[in-house]
């Protein structure tokens, strides 16, 4: 009965991302993070991975839903309940309006609000940097056989990269640092918002 009740969160999961691949701009898919078939890979375990895709779809959707202009450059990332709002949006409403819905989905326990106001000073430049700050980092840390890192995720707005996820250990999490700051036109690091595998608060 559990396998099967897992096997259908999911298919909700991958139903609800493969929606938002049709609705909304290819940067959402890309945000949405792994795919369903790596989470049970996770620190977080499979079901709990599957809940937070489900919870990442449905916040992208009532974004979007509401204002698909407004919040086109805004990335949600959820883990173990946990919701991570970057990107950009024109004004300071629009930023509150983001943490509201996030807010209304019955499985998020905290928010972080890391939105941005106003338009980036070289808009699609800093745009290509950013995602190619991503990507050199994620394959840095995937090479690295000292690191996990299917636990991780980073989003870059303006050369700032935040990293989110759940850490080993202090010591695989400097790692992942380390790597991060040997990327050109890296400004920031904020490593605060990953957990390390053995958080009391993890078992809440």
């Amino acid at each position: 009965m559990r396998k099967t009740h897992s096997l259908f969160m999911a298919a909700v999961a991958t139903s609800a991302m493969l929606f938002l691949v049709g609705c909304t701009p290819v940067g959402v898919a890309v945000g949405a993070g792994a795919t369903v078939g790596s989470v049970a890979l996770e620190e977080r375990g499979f079901q709990q991975g599957v809940k937070d895709r489900v919870t990442e779809a449905a916040i992208s959707k009532r974004l979007f839903d509401y204002n698909l202009d407004a919040f086109a450059d805004v990335n949600v990332e959820v883990v173990e309940g946990r919701v991570l709002l970057t990107g950009r949006v024109e004004t300071p409403e629009h930023r509150v309006e983001a943490v509201r819905f996030a807010w209304l989905e019955e499985e998020v326990v905290e928010v972080i609000n890391e939105i941005r106001v106003g338009t980036s000073d070289d808009g699609l430049a800093d745009t290509g940097k950013d995602a190619w700050i991503a990507t050199q980092l994620r394959t840095k840390i995937t090479l690295d056989s000292q690191v996990k890192a299917v636990n991780y995720s980073a989003e870059v707005v303006d050369g700032t990269i935040f990293l989110f996820g759940i850490a080993q250990n202090e010591s695989e999490l400097k790692r992942v640092v380390a790597h991060a700051r040997t990327i050109e036109n890296v400004r920031r690091i904020v490593p605060d918002y990953v957990r390390m595998k053995d958080d009391p608060a993890r078992a809440g």
